[in-house]
């Protein structure tokens, strides 16, 4: 029998241990997910046409506005868990437990609530303007939120403690409920609405896959500690998730606002290759987060926990890029129909301000892994400027919208790497 030459023996280790990084794996994942928002707009934006697929992607980004609120749970939560040492795991597991359960029977009871009842009779004014975007559609897409808050909870607690197996499946049956759901409602003759409910759907089927996680509560397990620990970390998170919403999906209200339906359609549009670019590496950030932690607390390299992360960035950026520049329309046409090809125009601008914005989150995190919350300041305090110069500044088409956006993100990541060279050039003293 012939030996195999050691060498060989350890590049094949070292090959199996990269294609098994739980940053790889969940990379991959998310970019299942990511064809499955691929198909999931491209088949609805060929059968509900750009009105009302343009109404669609304003619910997709209310529903994205509230779970990024939500998100910053996840992140908070991740990073208590990856600082708690494996001695005091269990109590901490506890205390989020409590804290869960009271976290969905609070936003539960909220649904029923009369302001809420309040808001959704005002909403009939913003159904003028905004047509099949009615009072009953908004409160399908809201019922789901109680379940929301739990799954990023839960995903916290299994990003804190890198279970990838259990990230990998929640997150596609998610997705799978979502494009599967909304395919059969639409069929069945229920319409947006039924869409929409399929959405809200979905996110209940992701919580079940995580709902194990936590331990039975008991009434004597004490929360409050973790719970004002969790609140305070999970203040820049829950700003980033904001300024996230308003940097990427701000000018769908604007065009909403402002512009024609078709230019608001074709927003939308460039909007949805945002979100491929942006969730392809959001959970990278769910991994860059414990890993800077941990790298930290065990005083090891940062940057070599880093690595992986902006590695896979920069190849979905490139890819992203070679596309936009050398076929355009041929992407729009693929992902949302011939309808909408007059879009692919702003095509290259939407891309490389997804690609900045992802950056500067990325950036972000990795600072506020650090204890450095400057990052997050930069973030919002651009998206701030950068929303305030498309509602006041003079916009007459989608095009002046996607420039505004990327000369604000492109100083957004100037300020962001010079904060973080400055503060790495201080921690190395």
């Amino acid at each position: 029998m012939t030996a195999i030459a050691p060498s060989r023996i350890g590049l094949r280790t070292k090959l199996s241990a990269l294609v098994l990084a739980p940053a790889v794996l969940i990379f991959v994942s998310s970019n299942l997910v990511n064809v499955g928002n691929l198909a999931f707009n491209m088949i609805f934006s060929r059968l509900m046409g750009p009105e009302l697929f343009g109404v669609l992607a304003l619910l997709l980004t209310i529903k994205l506005a509230i779970l990024g609120v939500l998100g910053a749970l996840q992140m908070s939560v991740s990073q208590v868990v990856a600082a708690t040492p494996t001695t005091e795991i269990l109590g901490v597991k506890h205390a989020l437990a409590r804290i869960n359960r009271s976290l969905f029977v609070g936003l539960s009871l909220l649904l029923v609530a009369p302001p809420l009842a309040f808001a959704l009779v005002l909403s009939e004014t913003i159904d003028a303007r905004f047509g099949a975007l009615s009072p009953h559609v908004l409160l399908l897409l809201l019922v789901s939120m109680p379940f929301g808050a739990a799954f990023s909870v839960l995903r916290g607690l299994a990003f804190g403690q890198m279970m990838t197996a259990r990230i990998v499946i929640s997150a596609n049956v998610e997705m799978g409920v979502r494009l599967i759901g909304a395919l059969l409602a639409w069929a069945l003759g229920f319409g947006l609405e039924g869409v929409v409910a399929a959405i809200s759907l979905s996110i209940v089927a992701g919580w079940a896959v995580l709902a194990d996680l936590f331990p039975r509560v008991s009434h004597r397990t004490a929360a409050r500690t973790t719970a004002k620990t969790v609140a305070i970390t999970a203040a820049p998170f829950g700003a980033l998730q904001l300024a996230q919403v308003v940097a990427l999906d701000g000018d769908i209200f604007v065009a909403n606002a402002a512009l024609s339906a078709t230019e608001a359609g074709y927003i939308a549009v460039l909007s949805l290759f945002q979100r491929i670019q942006f969730f392809a590496c959001f959970a990278l950030a769910g991994v860059l987060l414990p890993g800077i932690v941990i790298a930290a607390r065990n005083n090891t390299s940062l940057m070599k926990a880093a690595a992986p992360v902006f590695g896979l960035f920069a190849f979905v950026g490139v890819l992203m890029l070679a596309g936009a520049i050398v076929a355009p329309e041929r992407l729009v046409a693929l992902l949302v129909g011939a309808d909408y090809v007059t879009a692919a125009s702003g095509l290259i601008y939407a891309v490389t301000a997804a690609i900045l914005f992802t950056l500067s989150y990325l950036g972000a995190t990795f600072l506020v892994a650090l204890n450095n919350r400057s990052g997050v300041w930069i973030v919002c305090l651009v998206a701030a400027a950068q929303i305030t110069t498309m509602i006041l500044g003079d916009v007459a088409s989608y095009i002046d919208l996607l420039h505004i956006k990327v000369w604000f993100q492109a100083a957004a990541v100037a300020l962001l790497v010079v904060c973080l060279l400055s503060h790495l050039k201080t921690r190395n003293k």
